[in-house]
């Protein structure tokens, strides 16, 4: 049953982004819903241990592409944006918990870089007055979650823990493109980039954490 979600779900990943980028509204809608609970499928049926925190990080990466429907909306952006902040700790949480030893160098290393990059993307990003606070704790959460990632990749120094990893940057990638376009000037085929970098980031974290036995 593994085969048969994943494979369903790149099938219906890669629909989805050619209905995005001929500008079909509702197939590329109905395939946007239908990701997140195929993934979940491909994870219960893949993995050794089913994790309720990777669950629950998907439930919620979901009900945040549901909420981003409207992302022109203020309320429902805000929505999204803590359906998704949930779903990082989620991550967190899980990614902590299959850490074996903390790598003190790397942490050290990533929290120096990571603490400047975010202030770069913010100021790049300039969101509005009454969001200030929310992009910056969304920023933070998300960083931590890409660090975690780190200490899981270096605790099992394996090429699964890369591939959470890797997923961690997309998700950095993805939403900071998301929040550039709502904020500032939407660059030709973000939409696009954005939903690539994002099937990326969720699918490489899952994959990635089945093929380590978490």
């Amino acid at each position: 049953m593994f085969r048969v979600f994943i494979g369903l779900f790149a099938g219906v990943g890669a629909a989805h982004l050619v209905f995005l980028s001929i500008g079909k509204d509702i197939p590329r809608n109905i395939t946007k819903i239908c990701l997140l609970p195929l993934l979940a499928g491909a994870y219960v049926f893949g993995t050794k241990n089913i994790s309720a925190p990777v669950i629950l990080a998907l439930v919620f990466g979901w009900g945040g592409d549901l909420f981003l429907f409207k992302i022109r909306d203020m309320k429902f952006f805000r929505l999204g944006l803590g359906s998704f902040l949930a779903g990082h700790l989620c991550y967190i949480i899980s990614f902590i918990s299959f850490t074996n030893a903390l790598h003190t160098i790397a942490l050290v290393v990533s929290i120096a870089v990571g603490g400047p990059l975010m202030f770069i993307v913010y100021s790049i990003i300039k969101p509005k007055k009454e969001m200030h606070l929310p992009v910056i704790v969304y920023e933070i959460i998300i960083m931590l979650m890409s660090l975690s990632a780190l200490q899981l990749m270096f605790s099992q120094r394996d090429g699964y823990g890369l591939l959470v990893f890797a997923g961690s940057l997309c998700f950095l990638f993805s939403d900071t493109l998301l929040a550039y376009s709502n904020f500032r000037i939407r660059p030709k085929y973000a939409s696009l980039f954005i939903m690539f970098s994002y099937i990326a980031a969720q699918s490489t974290i899952v994959l990635g954490l089945i093929g380590s036995g978490s």
